[in-house]
């Protein structure tokens, strides 16, 4: 069960560095500051990555290159649709294990047993009952589904290369894909992209341990239910939120979908 302790890991760390990047992201940009993250990740990863650095097969830089670029598909297609409706977006954003349990049954041929198939259900409404307010966003839908594409080519290159290399060179097509968006629209600069790195240092350093956690839970265990229990982050964010920012508004209605979410939680956990 190193893999479950690790993905749990992961969620809990992604929500710790979520809680602290609000008013970040309202002062420097969301796009200065998604970009300045991943290439931090990247650099911060990179002489580990470089270290344990082998000749790769075609199919590893393929699958890499396809995970990277689908991610940064991903986030571009929360970003626009957050501009409308941020919790619509998010919340469809994360019916992504549903998505993953597809691709994991027909291109990996892993089982979906039907106490899993409850559990990634029960997640999935968990995640919306938290933050869904009752309007559709096709962008918050294309998020999830790109996003679960992303993870089903890295579960592909893993096995080749480890989570080290892969991790980083997928962040690192990530952040050029971002700055040359950035640069074209002038909503960011190299200037400002360096300054950033620099002032979250301590967020880069979180989000660098908690995507290599990830990738490595990825690694040693099936893509259906690593993609549901990182949804652990949603609960911790959850609690976060009423506990230290004080969100008490609706409270009892999002810890419901949060007890929902735990209950997926445990069934994806279950091997009977």
């Amino acid at each position: 069960m190193t893999w479950a302790w690790l993905t749990l890991t992961s969620g809990v760390l992604n929500a710790l560095w979520s809680s602290q990047i609000k008013s970040r992201v309202q002062k420097e940009g969301a796009l200065t500051f998604t970009v300045s993250m991943r290439w931090g990740v990247a650099l911060a990863l990179l002489p580990f990555a470089l270290y344990v650095f082998k000749p790769l097969s075609l199919r590893w830089w393929t699958y890499s290159t396809l995970s990277g670029t689908l991610e940064c598909a991903s986030l571009w297609a929360v970003t626009r649709g957050a501009r409308k409706d941020f919790y619509s977006t998010y919340a469809l954003s994360n019916v992504t294990p549903l998505f993953s349990a597809f691709w994991a049954y027909f291109f990996l041929k892993e089982n979906i047993s039907p106490t899993l198939g409850l559990g990634v259900c029960l997640v999935v409404v968990g995640a919306l009952w938290l933050y869904y307010r009752g309007h559709w966003s096709w962008w918050g839908l294309l998020s999830a589904a790109i996003g679960s594409l992303s993870g089903l080519f890295s579960k592909l290159a893993l096995p080749e290369s480890g989570y080290l290399l892969h991790s980083c060179f997928a962040f690192l097509i990530g952040a050029i894909l971002l700055t040359l968006v950035g640069l074209r629209g002038k909503t960011t600069s190299v200037k400002s992209i360096g300054g950033n790195i620099w002032r979250n240092r301590f967020l880069v350093l979180f989000s660098a341990v908690s995507t290599v956690v990830f990738y490595d839970a990825l690694l040693l265990a099936p893509l259906s239910r690593v993609s549901p229990l990182v949804r652990i982050n949603l609960v911790v964010g959850f609690l976060l939120s009423y506990f230290h920012l004080k969100e008490t508004q609706g409270w009892k209605a999002r810890g419901f979908g949060a007890a929902l979410l735990l209950c997926g939680l445990v069934l994806v956990l279950w091997r009977p």
